[in-house]
């Protein structure tokens, strides 16, 4: 029999890092408050198109309904949607106290807590600041989420040439990632999975459509990585390393795009791009850090301890869950969740 803890832990954000958090918590059977801003859980993982084609692509979207579910029915758990943390009480033994704010009312209330774990997630780059790419400018440039949509949707046939041709897509990687330019000189860590998964279904829904990955440095290991890799160069997926130069629109609707090649300037239409767009902090990091005392790194994303101990802040009793701390992918999240739940028990048993 497991022991009951006598602890209230407050998770801040229910997209898939919250819910991993609430799931591992309650099987430890510590009671937690899951509090999420949106009318929703589930967060960017939810609106996520499951990839998959005859087999499964390993996407991991689907967990976080298995999650929800867990989660939903763990005596455990209380769940406050369109609500947010107002303030951190503290004493000289740490937090035992919170005030969530109701995003209807605005009414604030107090909620026991000995621990607050931040799950905000992140927030995708917005590539208008890419303006020389023509994203908002040239209709057939959209985000890899934009695509993601009309995946989900079954509307993959709004790429498709009106003139029944084979459509040719080009997808451009680390579009806000890697750019010391606007302060994210980091690798956003999913893009490369995502997009090859992508073309991937695209090509499972329309076998004639061409495909090309233009990139600076594949970011995708182990075994589920390099198959996808071989299944896309076995389907015609051209792998192209470089970035891209201007997009020029042409009077066909198509778009002409420069790029090197053996040290040569060469033109290419494509029909479509897709820009991988990347990982950037939450617009809200700033108030929770501000709330909570936990300090924030030079790309604006959570602080972590320390590079070994990454599921706590160097505030006691605040930790960290998901992609609040830096760029990661689901089964990342997944497992630094655990490591989380793991550091809040330790922490707890020193207290008993």
């Amino acid at each position: 029999m497991r022991e009951q803890y006598d602890k209230r832990v407050i998770i801040i954000g229910g997209g898939i890092a919250g819910l991993a958090t609430a799931k591992l918590l309650s099987e430890q059977n510590i009671s937690f408050t899951l509090v999420e801003k949106s009318e929703r859980l589930g967060g960017h993982t939810r609106d996520w198109a499951c990839m998959a084609t005859d087999t499964c692509k390993k996407c991991h979207c689907c967990s976080v309904y298995d999650f929800e579910d867990v989660v939903a029915s763990s005596r455990a758990s209380r769940i406050l949607v369109r609500h947010e943390l107002a303030s951190v009480m503290k004493t000289d033994a740490g937090i035992n106290g919170v005030k969530l704010r109701d995003l209807e009312s605005g009414a604030e209330k107090e909620t026991p807590a000995s621990s607050v774990v931040i799950a905000v997630g992140f927030e995708p780059f917005n590539p208008s600041d890419k303006g020389f790419w023509g994203y908002g400018l040239h209709s057939g440039v959209i985000t890899l989420t934009e695509l993601n949509q009309l995946i989900r949707l079954n509307e993959l046939d709004k790429l498709r040439r009106i003139d029944g041709a084979p459509v040719n897509l080009a997808f451009f990687q680390c579009v806000g990632s890697r750019d010391k330019s606007i302060g994210s000189n980091y690798c956003s860590q999913y893009c490369c999975s995502a997009a090859i998964r992508a073309a991937l279904r695209c090509l499972h829904e329309y076998p004639d459509t061409t495909v090309s990955i233009f990139y600076i440095d594949l970011q995708i290991s182990g075994k589920t990585g390099q198959l996808l890799i071989e299944e896309a160069e076995k389907k015609g997926v051209r792998f192209l390393q470089g970035v891209p130069g201007e997009i020029l629109p042409l009077e066909d609707g198509g778009l002409k795009v420069i790029f090197q090649r053996e040290e040569y300037n060469v033109t290419e239409r494509f029909d479509s791009i897709i820009l991988s767009v990347g990982q950037h902090p939450a617009p809200s990091n700033a108030i929770i850090s501000g709330i909570t005392g936990a300090p924030l790194n030079e790309f604006g994303f959570f602080r972590t301890k320390s590079t070994l101990d990454t599921a706590r802040t160097t505030v006691d009793g605040v930790y960290l869950s998901g992609t609040c701390s830096g760029p990661a992918t689901i089964p990342d999240v997944v497992l630094n969740a655990g490591k989380v739940v793991s550091a809040i028990l330790e922490d707890i048993k020193k207290t008993i």
